[in-house]
């Protein structure tokens, strides 16, 4: 049998090695060594490796680190631990680490290479179970998470780890962060990929229909009640289920929503049946809800109940590396949509929008770009289409960041000011003034003052 996949040999005997690496690849095996494990953390991000055959016992960095660092770099990897006979107890606690076996020296090679064997067939299917899972989110058209900022590349770490658990997650982040991208990452990632995802908008709804839409309803619970109606927590069994701006739930909701977590059962509204589910729950909310139970606003045993895995989404304004990329996608997407041929931003419309603070985050990032992509022509986009207050923004900044005196900066503001209301009326320096409510005399002399030619 033929192996797509390396098989990588870390130990610091390099004797062993040599001789390991003759038997594995008379097997049929693509074999690569590495002597310490900062060597094979190298060869793993440069190789494509499936299965790992290391010592415990190493200097520098021993068996047991390595093997978080690769299950830090990617969990598909197999790896098989050698231990003397004397350290027995380290080898059980690297598979209940994650390890898929461990194997005391001098190991029996027929056996050893029975577990390789084993463990690439693993390995193989959790590498393609990962591929259809993406397969999955790709043709769902869902946006991914863009961006290299650090806090983002923490974000994408912990949503490897915990997507395959069923653990519940608080998503918090003020709105336009992309709460929903997460939500979305987590559930398609997840051993529940293939079943319904079902998302709830708590703000959307009154409270007796919200109760309705999440428990369901029997046929003549209420008026209008012409037929019994299936909730979300039904139709998610086996699935997962966002509840977004779950900090607006009365706390009449609140105790109704704990019992379905705590129990994994309800009644349809008007019902006596118990109907059980099993779902995994996704929490989102642009409130603070510390400050909620304080207030009394929201429910103690409830955000303990929802807050299992915590991940906070960064505002935009903190991770204004991130700007250039967004932008750019969004212009990619947006183009090929509309037919515009336009493939990336002019450097100085990206300055400005990486002086501006968004306040409304991602989405109002995507909202200026696509007016940019509609107004561009003959595929290039103009920095005039770009709204007033985000170029004035950019232009106060760019007047501080050269460190002038109070004076100076207020003359290049006016000057910057005098220029654009110039150019939104024409040049016609009478409409001018009369929209920045001034006498033409004055503004005559302020456009000699700063020679602001037309």
């Amino acid at each position: 049998m033929a192996y797509n996949n390396q098989l990588l040999l870390v130990d610091d005997d390099r004797d062993l090695l040599k001789i390991y690496q003759k038997i594995f690849r008379l097997h049929n095996f693509d074999v690569i060594t590495a002597c310490d494990s900062f060597e094979a953390i190298e060869m793993i991000k440069s190789h494509s490796v499936g299965v790992v055959v290391s010592d415990i016992i190493m200097p520098k960095m021993d068996g047991m680190v390595l093997l978080q660092k690769i299950r830090d770099i990617n969990e598909s990897i197999q790896v098989i631990m050698l231990t003397a006979e004397g350290s027995v107890s380290g080898a059980v606690e690297a598979v209940r680490a994650g390890a898929f076996t461990y194997m005391i020296k001098p190991a029996d090679i027929d056996e050893l290479i029975f577990n390789i064997q084993r463990a690439f067939e693993l390995y193989l299917l959790k590498d393609e179970n990962k591929i259809l899972k993406q397969q999955m989110y790709d043709q769902a058209g869902l946006t991914p998470l863009i961006g290299n900022n650090i806090k983002i590349e923490e974000i994408r770490n912990k949503i490897s780890k915990i997507a395959v658990t069923d653990a519940t997650v608080l998503i918090t982040g003020e709105s336009g962060t992309g709460k929903e991208i997460i939500a979305n990452m987590i559930h398609y990632q997840s051993n529940r990929a293939g079943k319904p995802f079902i998302r709830v908008n708590c703000a959307a709804l009154t409270e007796s229909l919200l109760e309705s839409e999440l428990f369901g309803h029997e046929k003549g619970a209420f008026t209008g009640a012409d037929r019994m109606h299936r909730g979300k927590f039904e139709i998610a069994n086996e699935g997962t289920i966002l509840l977004d701006e779950i900090g607006e739930l009365s706390l009449n909701t609140q105790a109704k929503l704990l019992r379905v977590l705590q129990e994994r059962e309800f009644e349809r509204v008007g019902g006596s049946g118990t109907i059980k589910a099993n779902f995994r729950l996704i929490a989102s909310t642009n409130k603070n809800l510390k400050e909620e139970v304080e207030k009394k606003n929201f429910r103690n045993d409830l955000f303990y109940r929802i807050n299992v895995v915590p991940i906070s989404l960064p505002p935009l304004r903190e991770r204004k590396d991130d700007i250039q990329m967004l932008a750019n996608y969004f212009v990619l997407c947006l183009s090929k949509e509309m037919n515009k041929g336009i493939t990336h931003l002019p450097t100085e419309i990206v300055d400005v929008l990486c002086a501006y603070d968004w306040p409304g985050n991602v989405r109002e990032l995507k909202n200026i770009i696509e007016r940019l992509v509609v107004m561009s022509q003959n595929s290039r986009i103009s920095i005039s289409d770009i709204p007033e207050e985000i170029l004035m923004n950019a232009k106060i900044r760019s007047t501080i960041h050269k460190k002038t005196s109070l004076a100076d900066a207020r003359k290049e503001f006016e000057k910057e000011y005098i220029k654009d209301a110039l150019m939104k009326n024409s040049g016609n320096v009478g409409k001018t003034a009369v929209f920045l409510d001034i006498a033409r005399k004055n503004l005559y002399k302020k456009i000699k003052e700063y020679e602001i030619f037309q």
